[in-house]
């Protein structure tokens, strides 16, 4: 299943992508999103780039049919590249989601551009996959709003720490 969310900052690029790299952002990003634990690995690139690694393990809130078959809680690992900025700024990761001991991956890909308001906007973009023959395609959906719904917090609160430290 496609994936296709998009962001909209009132920071810069830069300032955005400083949010994305800070452990402290990342961190709250997991308590607001419901994780009872979490680690943050991040690793600055001498080019400017950056991976960051976040493993989150919550209790989703998913349908009962999908909830049976992974159990009361999943650990969701994030893993993005990001790349050293282009010239205009902009910068691209590949971004990875896999939910740990299960059959459901994300791959695909986020772009952070500067917007004509001196803003940024992020698209991220991916292939939702639940790997079980059959019924697979029944959970994508769900898997996908999971992740969106992550993103979604991931954008409110990078934007508030830029906001209060930029």
């Amino acid at each position: 299943m496609k994936l296709n969310v998009e962001n909209r900052y009132a920071a810069t690029v830069e300032q955005t992508f400083v949010s994305h790299i800070t452990r402290s952002v990342r961190e709250e990003a997991c308590r607001q999103s419901g994780a009872k634990s979490w680690s943050v690995d991040i690793a600055e690139a001498a080019d400017g780039g950056a991976r960051v690694q976040v493993d989150r393990t919550m209790s989703p809130e998913l349908p009962d049919y999908i909830a049976k078959l992974i159990g009361g809680s999943v650990t969701i690992r994030q893993i993005e590249e990001w790349s050293a900025p282009a010239a205009d700024g902009s910068r691209t990761a590949t971004v990875k989601l896999t939910i740990v001991g299960q059959p459901a991956s994300m791959n695909g890909r986020a772009e952070l551009v500067p917007t004509p308001d001196g803003g940024s906007k992020e698209v991220i973009t991916g292939d939702v996959k639940v790997a079980v023959p059959i019924i697979g395609s029944r959970f994508e959906p769900e898997i996908a709003k999971v992740i969106e719904a992550g993103m979604r917090i991931e954008q409110r609160v990078g934007d508030e720490w830029v906001r209060a430290n930029c």
